[in-house]
């Protein structure tokens, strides 16, 4: 793993006469963090007038916080749906959830940074930004700011690396049975079915010792009934409330598939062969992957850039309201082709082919038969939305139909582009923001 991918917490002991508490007192440290290269604790300092890189204070404060909110801070992947990032530097602070998994909230009276950690299934976001406290008598002042996609993996090694760091040095110093001990144990020490159980809890947006117990029922069933595939989509993207209703939805919708279903033709079955190699690495940029797949999809299909894609062609479809807005719909691809049942109210034909465009990437790029496509905005998802994007208004026919500079467009020229393609002029923007101005 490059440096630039990594989030990394290095510290050194140092000595702290007059500490009181003593887990603080074993711990003080000068601390460091870096994400992608970049120094996230870098500071101005208003007593020396000068710049740093470090910062002191006690580590046990953040091992205690990373073990209680363990499950959150590493699954709980509804931090990144776009309402929430739309909103990012606003609400980073205001936010309950979006501050349940920043290290404002360690606290214990000491000056953390403004670093946010955004789960998106198996890569995170850290991001930090200039802070000093409203409040506080701080005499620094943060002033580092940053966004980098690390593997998830990675970074849930870090955090355990800091907790077991600061256990072993509370026992070298006979500081045993410490709340952080007792909550640590009870982490590490679930066993296969408990972990996975807490892990879909917080992917649920609760704490599984806390705030999932009314819903622990219906969750354990939805996990019995539905298929591993569907479940783990279906969960990202439910609200705990709707649960049983909403699974009772998917098998109404699975039933209805059965009826819609159509054979596939020829082409379908080459843009599937034409997709297959195409594989999606966990430390690569997903939206780059589904434009590719969908520019192999286009050429497959012997569509031109400047061409409308139907991708009516290739996916049947119905309709069932679903009572979770959130479940947008469900699909199955099989033998006898693609089919998909749709639970949201589309406004347009542009949304409905955004929609099925996002539902022909699982048809054709996706391994598995049935599928949701959801809100939820984990990697899979970004990949299937920059293919639906990509596939039914290419970046090249954008380029080709624009009148001028991607950078001076009218919203003109975008709405006339939109009507070409028959898809909405914010997916029209995105593509040339996305794409044509930042290539």
């Amino acid at each position: 793993m490059d440096a630039n991918e990594m989030l990394k917490i290095s510290w050194e002991w140092e000595p702290a006469p007059g500490v009181r508490l003593p887990e603080h007192e074993a711990t003080w440290a000068r601390i460091e963090i870096r994400a992608g290269g970049e120094v996230v604790t870098l500071l101005e300092d208003s007593e020396s007038g000068s710049s740093r890189r470090s910062i002191y204070a006690p580590l046990y404060p953040l091992a205690e916080w990373l073990a209680f909110n363990w499950w959150k801070l590493l699954f709980n992947s509804r931090l990144s749906r776009p309402e929430l990032i739309n909103a990012f530097e606003r609400t980073r602070l205001t936010d309950p959830e979006l501050l349940r998994n920043n290290f404002r909230r360690i606290g214990d009276g000491f000056s953390w940074p403004d670093l946010a950690i955004i789960p998106a299934g198996n890569q995170t976001t850290v991001s930090w930004r200039p802070y000093t406290s409203p409040v506080a008598n701080w005499k620094i002042r943060y002033i580092g700011r940053g966004d980098v996609a690390v593997a998830s993996a990675d970074i849930q090694g870090e955090f355990a690396r800091i907790i077991n760091a600061v256990i072993s040095r509370l026992d070298e110093r006979g500081i045993t049975s410490t709340v952080l001990h007792k909550e640590w144990a009870a982490v590490t020490g679930a066993d296969a079915e408990e972990a996975d159980y807490c892990r879909t809890a917080a992917r649920l947006g609760l704490d599984p010792y806390s705030e999932a117990h009314e819903f622990e029922d219906e969750i354990i069933r939805s996990s019995q009934i539905l298929a591993t595939g569907l479940f783990t989509d279906f969960i990202d993207a439910v609200s705990p409330t709707r649960i049983r209703q909403s699974q009772k939805w998917v098998s109404q919708a699975e039933a209805k598939i059965e009826e819609i279903a159509t054979p596939w033709d020829s082409r379908a079955q080459q843009i599937r062969a034409a997709l297959s190699g195409v594989k999606i690495l966990s430390n690569s940029r997903p939206w780059e992957a589904g434009w590719e797949q969908a520019r192999l999809a286009r050429e497959a299909a012997e569509v031109d850039c400047v061409q409308q894609f139907n991708v009516g062609n290739y996916v049947a479809t119905q309709d069932l309201i679903s009572p979770e807005p959130r479940i947008q719909a469900l699909g199955r691809r099989d033998g006898r082709g693609a089919a998909l049942v749709i639970g949201s109210r589309q406004s347009s034909s542009r949304t409905r082919n955004f929609l099925e465009g996002r539902a022909f990437w699982h048809s054709v790029a996706n391994s598995g038969d049935s599928f949701l496509v959801t809100d939820a905005y984990t990697e899979k998802q970004k990949v299937e939305r920059a293919f639906a994007a990509e596939l039914l208004a290419p970046a090249a026919g954008i380029s080709q139909l624009l009148d001028g500079d991607p950078w001076s467009v009218s919203l003109e020229n975008v709405e006339r582009i939109a009507d070409h393609f028959d898809v909405s002029a914010v997916l029209v923007q995105h593509q040339i923001d996305n794409q044509l101005v930042s290539a």
